[in-house]
């Protein structure tokens, strides 16, 4: 008997339907689901028995939760959407693109659900009803990595299906380097690693005739870490004075291969600090506010 190979790991997003070939996502890691069948557990309790314990299933409520993760690309051009951009909806992100320019995603998007295909070597399992968070990073020295965790409803056994011939995106990411621009309140400051993380809060509703996923609420915020300027407290002056201050982080310098996220109303919401090779380190995490409407931040692709 042959072994089920990993490696044949192909998955097709997208958002309001059934996906294609052509929504091919290109991997940075593989994709497992591992559905999750609801039930619970019962006692037989009147005659004293011991180990009386006894569990049920319900077939119809099979879930999955799992990861995609995917390397931050542009689209090739200035004003074209990165080849993500399904998952990137799914996360309930509104798309506006400017011809030649960009492409920008904030809060407050469609919440149509989407649809998964997972294939690995031969078998296939399809998840619905799906809506997404997002988490991207990124370290000096390494490339920006998108983890996006999709919610949604499976069934528990796979399909045999053969993998689809997709056409991979292979063009050039952007590395996150000491060129990078990051600026805070319009200062530089010397930071290692970033982290922004969307915080949609995903909950499900099921009962007779229903069962789905609804974004109920989201709390962005993104995390910093930076290198301390002997005599520099400006982090912790800010944390006890409530200081909302604006972040920008550019990666990238190539028109199409450019990613930005801008926040423009940030306020220290922790400070922590450590050692790293003997060199004073901070990390700050901020909350990504709002002032009117969904402008807690922008994600763009220029």
């Amino acid at each position: 008997m042959a072994n089920q190979q990993t490696l044949k790991n192909t998955v097709l997003f997208k958002q309001g339907g059934l996906p294609t070939e052509t929504e091919v996502v290109t991997l940075d890691g593989l994709v497992f689901i591992n559905p999750k069948v609801a039930g619970g557990e019962y006692e037989d309790i009147g005659n004293g028995q011991l180990g009386n314990k006894k569990s049920f299933v319900d077939a119809n409520n099979v879930t999955a939760e799992f990861e995609i993760p995917v390397i931050g690309r542009g689209g090739g051009a200035a004003g074209t959407a990165p080849k993500f951009a399904e998952l990137l909806k799914a996360c309930g992100l509104a798309e506006t693109i400017t011809a030649a320019t960009k492409v920008e995603y904030k809060a407050g998007g469609s919440l149509t659900p989407a649809q998964c295909k997972v294939f690995t070597d031969g078998y296939s399992r399809t998840v619905t009803g799906i809506l997404c968070d997002l988490t991207i990073s990124g370290k000096v020295g390494d490339l920006t990595r998108f983890k996006f965790s999709p919610k949604g409803y499976t069934t528990a056994n796979s399909t045999v299906e053969a993998n689809p011939a997709v056409t991979l995106d292979t063009s050039n990411a952007p590395v996150v380097s000491n060129a990078t621009v990051f600026t805070l309140a319009g200062g530089t400051v010397n930071i290692s690693e970033f982290e922004f993380m969307l915080g949609n809060s995903i909950q499900s509703l099921y009962a007779i005739d229903k069962k789905e996923y609804y974004l109920e609420n989201f709390d962005s915020s993104i995390r910093i870490k930076a290198i301390k300027t002997k005599g520099n407290e400006t982090h912790w002056d800010d944390l006890l004075a409530g200081n909302v201050k604006a972040i920008v982080i550019t990666v990238g310098t190539t028109a199409g291969q450019i990613i930005q996220i801008d926040v423009p109303f940030a306020k220290v919401k922790d400070v922590s600090e450590t050692d790293q090779s003997g060199v004073v380190v901070f990390d700050q995490t901020f909350r990504c506010q709002s002032s009117v409407g969904n402008d807690n931040f922008t994600l763009a692709f220029k």
